[in-house]
């Protein structure tokens, strides 16, 4: 008898330590639908890339040195009219927060400026209410306003000494109706 209540009370607890506990919960899932304030390209196009080039180390000796620069356009089309301001959103150089973290080369970055002086960076990372010194207006009656923002960008020296590798960076862009 001792025997069959100690096979029945060992089974039982080989079944209780063999079930899987159970829980329940929720998951939230939150976001908004918007309407888009405009149809954005690069250059007129939809690749969106800049090619900025090979550039030799030794073009880079100090600190602010920079390669040529390379033009580009914000273009904008079916916007409502107005003013807009670009806010950009990247990974900024731990030594220079003006400039975009390349993904391998160090001590350079990459600066994006308006056109009419490379000195006149843009501001990374700026937040609704910060101005990102990029503005347009677009201009056309009703939503089919269009626009245009002239930039370039080009590599910068961040200190004297640039070590050679792929210098890519990601930006995003936003638009902000002023």
């Amino acid at each position: 008898m001792k025997t069959q209540i100690a096979l029945v009370l060992g089974t039982i607890t080989a079944l209780t330590m063999t079930s899987h506990a159970v829980a329940a919960g929720q998951i939230n899932f939150t976001g908004e639908i918007v309407n888009a304030a405009c149809d954005i390209k690069i250059n007129n196009s939809s690749s969106n890339e800049i090619v900025l080039g090979k550039w030799p180390t030794s073009m880079f000796k100090a600190a602010g040195d920079k390669s040529t620069p390379q033009n580009f356009t914000i273009d904008v089309a079916n916007c409502a009219a107005g003013n807009y301001q670009v806010n950009f959103s990247g990974t900024q150089d731990p030594t220079n927060a003006k400039l975009l973290k390349t993904s391998v080369a160090t001590g350079v970055g990459i600066g994006i400026a308006n056109t009419s002086n490379t000195t006149n960076l843009v501001n990374l990372n700026t937040t609704a209410g910060q101005d990102s010194n990029a503005a347009f207006s677009a201009t056309g009656t009703g939503v089919t306003a269009t626009g245009s923002l002239p930039l370039q960008a080009f590599y910068q020296a961040t200190g004297a000494t640039v070590v050679a590798g792929k210098a890519d960076a990601t930006v995003s862009i936003t638009l902000q109706q002023k």
